[in-house]
């Protein structure tokens, strides 16, 4: 922890000194780092809109044993060993004591205390109040949303007996030597949603870029945390308040998305209507929309698109072999969206609405999507009277737009798999071996790196 500290602050003074010109300034500036501290709001906001430290340190581990993607025989064994284990869902996975998945969202969580921390130090004058609360809520967004990434694949799925299930060291302090142990999953997430919750009552409606946290994001980042928590009212309702700030839904029938691109989408886009907040995801390129990718989609995902559906096209594209491979991110580059964007939350209020009962307010929803994935004048609005049949098109229209999305297929399996009606076992064939992943598996729950067990010696997950 002390490590990660040392880069928190030496990333500031990256911040701080990157207009140097000449190397003596440079070096002079390093000679002096022990003494550049943040202090300042733009200190504090500094920290927080370093972009390669935060908005690239989604971890996307969890697609490599998702239903969506496979390898071929010669794609595995050429892969590298997390990889591979990660695959087959080995009890073995990291090759190393450490393990960026782990390291990286922690490392914000850091960054986010230490702003936290700072703030209670910083003299307020009266025109810095919108200034500080926008600060303080980006903070509480970041530690929200890297505990929540972190929950996903460290942790179970979220159920009633989540009081006796390991969660997170919640670590609410920048002070190194405090060591956090393990609290219940049913308190980390408690800590997720009041950290939330902070977020939206400090942050703008919208904010001046989607590379900064929102009203809108924050409130996203609740309706995800209910889903999947399996509290549907509270999903619907936030999912509800985030559309109401922003309701916009890309049209594929618009140049915005065109196949004459590589990535089809524009690159690390700032003016994508439908991206509240923009993060991307690291490593592990088996998955990634990169032309040298290695993993092929799995051809029951690919049937799923019917003629006329746009994201057949603009998602994939199909090798000299024949191979389906994954292109669409919203990144507009090789790597994986994994930030907030309107199309998941509408298909969260359509969820949440189906598993009310509310039929009619989910078919809306899904209705409203679909006609913006259609060629034009080819979709016909879905009319689908028994709930049980709409959430069950609901959850296949949810595979099929948020492919490739975080880890959020990962999640979907975890959650469903608690309800007898969705679940499903999965398989893999590698080089004539059969590998399966039952339902509720504890190899769901990925197991945390060797160097922290020692560090901290916090109890590691069951595989």
């Amino acid at each position: 922890m002390k490590t990660i500290l040392y880069i928190v602050l030496s990333t500031f003074i990256l911040i701080t000194f990157s207009s140097c010109e000449k190397q003596n300034e440079w070096l002079d500036a390093k000679r002096q780092k022990e003494m550049v501290i943040p202090e300042t709001l733009k200190d504090f906001q500094a920290i927080l809109d370093y972009f390669y430290s935060i908005h690239t340190a989604f971890p996307i581990f969890g697609q490599l044993g998702t239903d969506d993607f496979i390898l071929t025989d010669a794609d595995y064994s050429r892969s590298t060993e997390d990889i591979r284990n990660g695959y087959i869902w080995n009890k073995t996975i990291w090759s190393s004591d450490n393990t960026s998945c782990w390291d990286a969202p922690f490392a914000v969580i850091l960054k986010s205390n230490v702003v936290l921390d700072g703030l209670k130090k910083v003299s307020k004058s009266p025109g810095d109040e919108a200034l500080y609360n926008d600060v303080q809520g980006q903070a509480y967004f970041y530690r929200a949303l890297f505990y929540y990434h972190l929950a996903q694949l460290f942790c179970k799925a979220y159920t009633s007996n989540s009081d006796s299930d390991p969660g997170l060291p919640i670590r609410l302090t920048s002070d190194v030597n405090v060591i956090a142990q393990r609290s219940s999953l049913t308190a980390t997430y408690a800590q997720i949603i009041s950290d939330a919750e902070n977020a939206v009552t400090l942050l703008p409606q919208i904010s001046d870029n989607n590379r900064r946290p929102s009203k809108a994001a924050s409130l996203g980042l609740l309706a995800k945390i209910y889903l999947s928590m399996g509290n549907y009212d509270k999903a619907a309702f936030y999912a509800d308040e985030s559309l109401k700030i922003n309701e916009k839904l890309l049209d594929y029938n618009s140049s915005y998305a065109n196949l004459s691109r590589t990535y089809r989408f524009p690159a690390n886009p700032y003016d994508h209507p439908e991206i509240n907040f923009y993060g991307r995801g690291s490593g592990y390129a088996v998955v990634m929309p990169s032309s040298n990718t290695l993993g092929v989609i799995n051809d029951e995902l690919f049937n799923l698109y019917t003629d006329h559906d746009l994201r057949r096209s603009l998602f994939y594209f199909t090798n000299t072999l024949g191979l389906h491979k994954y292109r669409g991110s919203y990144t507009g580059t090789n790597s994986n969206f994994c930030g907030i964007a309107t199309n998941e939350i509408y298909l969260i209020r359509a969820e949440s609405y189906a598993r009310m009962k509310k039929t009619d307010l989910a078919l809306q929803d899904l209705n409203t999507l679909l006609t913006y994935r259609y060629e034009t004048d080819y979709f016909t609005p879905l009319t689908i009277s028994d709930p049980t049949d709409l959430l069950k098109t609901i959850l296949i229209e949810r595979r099929k737009e948020l492919v490739g999305v975080s880890n959020i297929r990962w999640e979907d399996l975890k959650r469903l798999n608690t309800e007898t009606a969705f679940e499903k076992t999965l398989t893999r064939t590698v080089n004539g071996q059969t590998y399966r992943l039952d339902p509720n598996s504890p190899r769901y729950v990925l197991p945390i790196p060797n160097n922290e067990i020692q560090l901290s010696h916090i109890t590691q997950n069951e595989r």
